[in-house]
């Protein structure tokens, strides 16, 4: 067999070599059909977190409890300060939101009306039945409130940055934390307590039930026209509008909660049975369910659907309150027991 000569086989590798390195890298600068791990990440979007409604009701558990003392009279969240205030008289409990513990205490009055506290912003806002007090819940320090007319307050609904309140004068008052008027809206016939108030979250309606039976609704927009919507034998505990306000939620029909389609005329969309009474609803994000407190407990309930899951039968529930997102919520019971609940 005859031998190649040792130069031309250098040669031949030489030249190898170097075609090899003409070749530009899969992986080089510039080169379009490199791999989908040398391409830039697209940054991960934050995961949302879940709120209340049809798909995540059965999810709900309780996180903690913790027991204050006194009469339940009121509750308020806020995830964005991480905080529960509960009421029960005086002092004002500030709990921390994932455990509980971290108690601080604020000496609020002691007449603080039913659903009368809520979260500002970074304001904690407290309605007694004489003013209402405004607090730093971080620095622990009391600001200034608004002026009100002297008259006592029966009841009050707290949308931010917006309260309203009933007061013994028979007149409706809402203002704005922001400054500006308020809006006066003076109930039909003589002066009469108002049970109880429920504002849309933009502030341009207002419903009311007082002490009588009835049920009535404003356009803020409108003052001087009122609206009856039902008429009760007996007192209705509590109103509650929707998030897009669109549905009324009222209980006054005995063992009943009434949802509206809200409008004028508003048209009855479903009657959801409760217990003897009930003191708090709150509707869920997607408005499917009802968060309701009242003599049964705590509890969700479907609008449209049998569904009623009981979360808490021990003692009657006197206020709740959600947190600024709707994905959870706390409730206080008439024996002071405070109890927070989340999706899991």
């Amino acid at each position: 067999m005859r031998q190649r000569p040792l130069r031309s086989i250098v040669t031949t590798a030489v030249l190898v070599l170097a075609c090899g390195a003409a070749q530009p890298s899969a992986s080089a600068p510039g080169n379009k059909k490199g791999t989908a791990r040398d391409a830039p990440k697209a940054p991960r979007a934050p995961a949302k977190a879940p709120v209340l409604g049809a798909g995540t009701v059965e999810r709900v558990k309780r996180a903690w409890e913790i027991a204050i003392g006194g009469k339940g009279r009121a509750v308020a969240v806020s995830k964005k300060l991480g905080r529960v205030a509960a009421a029960s008289g005086s002092p004002l409990y500030l709990l921390e939101l994932r455990r509980g513990g971290d108690v601080k205490k604020l000496a609020v009055c002691a007449d603080v009306v039913r659903g009368g506290i809520g979260f500002f912003g970074k304001k904690l806002v407290v309605v007694c039945e004489n003013g209402i007090e405004v607090w730093d819940p971080k620095a622990l320090t009391r600001e200034q409130a608004p002026e009100l007319a002297p008259a006592r307050i029966t009841a009050a609904a707290l949308q931010p940055p917006h309260i309203a309140l009933g007061q013994h004068d028979g007149v409706i008052r809402i203002l704005s934390l922001e400054g500006g008027p308020a809006t006066e809206i003076r109930v039909p016939g003589p002066p009469i307590d108002v049970k109880s108030l429920a504002l849309t979250r933009d502030a341009s309606h207002v419903a009311v039930a007082w002490v009588q039976g009835s049920v009535w609704w404003w356009s803020t927009a409108e003052p001087e026209t009122s609206h009856q919507l039902v008429r009760h034998e007996a007192e209705s505990d509590a109103v509650a509008f929707s998030r897009d306000g669109s549905l009324l939620a009222e209980e006054g029909k005995e063992s009943f909660t009434t949802v509206w389609a809200f409008g004028d005329p508003a048209t009855e969309k479903a009657a959801v049975r409760n217990g003897q009474w009930v003191k708090r609803i709150h509707f869920t994000d997607d408005s499917s369910f009802m968060v309701r407190g009242g003599s049964d407990g705590l509890e969700l309930a479907e609008i449209a659907g049998p569904r009623r899951i009981a979360l808490d039968t021990r003692d009657p529930v006197e206020d709740v309150g959600l947190d600024e997102s709707s994905g959870s919520f706390a409730a206080i019971d008439r024996s002071g027991r405070v109890t927070y609940w989340s999706i899991k």
